[in-house]
């Protein structure tokens, strides 16, 4: 046996396995990876939401998804909030595409092979890899041949197979899941989303020629046998599916009980989780792939801050409260879009409409931290217009206004993401503020506030900061600081 080593060691090749090695590679770092089967793998077909376009272009992959007749710019139908369809064009769905998961998987492995990656597969871990002298030592199997491999770190993509039960925490009741295909041809050429009484249906033509449905309940038992007829009743309940059991053909009826969580030990002696290996969502938010590649793109960040400064507990920070923040923010945003449901008042919907999270007796500092998150009353988000936005009539009409910063406004250290290391910033703190901000259009923006003098007007700051950055971008800082009552009126 050769002994081999990485700065990284990555078990899983899906996409946020994948993703997360694409990105190191472009770091300059060693990067093996570790896949138990051979690629294409038997995959359901996939809904990426409209935000996985600028994780790939991020990735120079853009390319990939255009391969293998993908189906993009589909229109939905959609009964939801009331109890008729309404129709959602692409343009305001935003631009998702339907893809070959399975195809869609192996491209984005060959790409990283490509650039550099060390691929092991399809090879087994023997284990779950020995921690020695700081270094993660990991046994391979592969062509009946075993390799060793040793990483500064491990990072663990495997999905649902890479958390064991016992360490999840659960953040929303369990659903089951029935699932088939029919021909495309007998279905529109559109997504279709239906919530029933006992839950809701969803459907879609697919790149394959076929049309995939799945329906999502409350966990039951189904006798032997009968899977067909619960799938076909809960078809026969709807509008937008019920043409398709008239000429149905119960075979290859797939069916699976869909569990929403998160783990309770993420980040463990450079043992880091990624995907689904950390955190599950719930599939009415059709945007897993997207939540898995961006957290690996965050945890690559703390992997690199560790390697380039040696500052672990800073990475580490950022890590957990990406996941933090990802499963609190996504776990309220389901409650909120089950409550909207017309059928709302029947147990399924009630179950699901109201934030959860498991307090099970999982004594870990993460989740603690994360259930502390999760019962903190959530920040209204101001009303007011997004930084990066302005009117030049607000420019024009502000212009000649006396400004001074509020006196709630404070300054204290917060973490930034600086050339993809975790540094510690100055950040201004104010109630207006959903967190800390060191930054505004790509500039530190304590600095600026400091040096503001007492006669400042609106249009002054303006024109000051015009030297630094662009007119543009000094505008849309100004204008955002006096929404969130930041920089006030001056009484002269």
């Amino acid at each position: 046996m050769v002994l081999q080593t990485f700065d990284v060691l990555i078990l899983g090749g899906g996409p946020a396995g994948t993703c997360a090695a694409l990105r190191l590679l472009s770091l300059g770092y060693r990067v093996a990876l570790v896949e138990r089967e051979s690629f294409p793998r038997p995959q359901i077909g996939e809904s990426l939401s409209p935000g996985i376009r600028n994780i790939f272009e991020y990735l120079h992959a853009s390319h990939l998804l255009t391969r293998h007749n993908y189906l993009q710019q589909l229109p939905a139908k959609v009964i939801w909030e009331t109890s008729t369809a309404q129709t959602i064009s692409p343009q305001q769905r935003g631009p998702g595409i339907m893809v070959d998961r399975g195809l869609l998987d192996k491209d984005l492995l060959e790409l990283a092979v490509d650039r550099g990656l060390h691929l092991f597969q399809p090879a087994s871990l023997h284990g779950h890899g020995i921690m020695k002298d700081g270094k993660w030592w990991a046994h391979i199997r592969m062509d009946k041949a075993f390799h060793v491999l040793m990483a500064t770190f491990l990072l663990d993509a495997r999905g649902r197979d890479g958390t064991d039960h016992a360490h999840r925490i659960t953040t929303a009741p369990p659903t089951l899941a029935l699932w088939a295909y029919t021909p495309a041809q007998q279905m529109p050429n559109e997504t279709l989303i239906e919530a029933r009484d006992d839950g809701w249906t969803w459907g879609s033509p697919m790149p394959d020629q076929r049309f995939r449905i799945i329906s999502f309940m409350n966990p039951v038992k189904i006798r032997p046998g009968a899977i067909a007829d619960v799938f076909g009743q809960t078809l026969d309940k709807t509008q937008l599916f019920r043409s398709v059991i008239q000429n149905w053909q119960p075979r290859d009826i797939a069916a699976c009980v869909v569990s929403n969580y998160v783990h309770a030990v993420p980040w463990d002696e450079r043992y880091i989780r990624l995907g689904e290996a950390a955190f599950s969502l719930d599939p009415l938010s059709s945007s897993g792939v997207e939540k898995a590649m961006r957290f690996s793109l965050q945890a690559v960040i703390a992997v690199n801050t560790i390697l380039q400064s040696g500052d672990e507990q800073l990475a580490r920070w950022l890590y957990e409260r990406k996941l933090i923040d990802a499963v609190v923010t996504h776990t309220r945003w389901t409650a909120d879009y089950y409550a909207r449901a017309w059928t709302n008042d029947h147990p399924f919907w009630k179950e699901r409409a109201t934030p959860f999270i498991s307090d099970k007796n999982i004594h870990t500092n993460f989740h603690q931290t994360l259930y502390s998150s999760f019962t903190q009353t959530p920040v209204q988000k101001a009303t007011s217009r997004k930084h990066g936005s302005y009117e030049e009539e607000d420019i024009c009409r502000l212009w000649d206004e006396p400004v001074q910063l509020s006196p709630a406004l404070t300054y204290q250290d917060w973490p930034c993401i600086v050339d993809d290391i975790v540094q510690i910033k100055k950040g201004i703190f104010h109630p207006n503020l959903e967190e800390g901000i060191a930054y505004l259009a790509d500039v530190e923006i304590s600095p600026l506030l400091i040096n503001i003098p007492g006669n400042a007007t609106l249009g002054g700051i303006i024109d000051e900061w015009s030297k630094i950055t662009t007119y543009k971008g000094a505008a849309s800082m100004a204008l955002f600081l006096w929404e969130k009552d930041i920089l006030i009126q001056r009484q002269c």
